[in-house]
């Protein structure tokens, strides 16, 4: 996801820092590179994700005096899968684990729900409940495939048999 100063949500920083998000839930995985967001005097960046209800601390950014950071955070197991929106925020002074109103850069994001019963979803953002009917016969079993793995298997065991014969005759001998 790309991040650039976001009407509506940014309010402090140069207007033309920007930066690439890759965020797993999943895995929480996150990598982040920013550019052009030059260190300010007094102020310390971080990344956090948002929701309309809830902000989570992801991590520290330290850019260089050029404005560059790359970073990467393991989150471990999220107490939320609602969030949004990820902001890097400018902390100047305000108590550690609260969400400063500092915001710099930010990105949105769409959740994939896995139905519309919250109202939150649509069609192009909804995993479907069953997949849908192509028409097509479901697959049996593939008795080609387990008789050509069979005989190999024998291949194999009878090559093993025959290297342990010819073997313990070397021995002997």
């Amino acid at each position: 996801m790309k991040l650039t100063y976001l009407d509506g949500v940014s309010n402090f920083g140069p207007k033309d820092a920007e930066g690439v998000l890759e965020f797993s839930f999943a895995e929480g995985y996150v990598h982040l590179e920013v550019k052009n967001l030059k260190p300010a005097e007094g102020y310390s960046y971080e990344g956090w994700l948002t929701s309309p209800t809830e902000a989570l601390f992801v991590g520290k950014i330290e850019p260089s005096a050029a404005g560059a950071s790359t970073v990467e955070w393991e989150l471990g197991k999220l107490p939320t899968y609602d969030y949004n929106t990820f902001v890097v925020i400018a902390r100047k002074g305000e108590a550690a684990g609260t969400l400063p109103a500092a915001k710099s850069i930010a990105g949105r994001f769409t959740v994939i729900s896995d139905s519309t019963a919250t109202g939150s979803g649509s069609v192009a953002d909804t995993r479907p409940g069953t997949l849908p009917e192509t028409g097509q016969a479901a697959p049996g079993f593939d008795w080609a495939r387990i008789f050509w793995t069979m005989a190999a298997m024998g291949g194999v065991a009878l090559s093993i048999t025959v290297v342990r014969r010819h073997l313990r005759k070397g021995a002997r001998a």
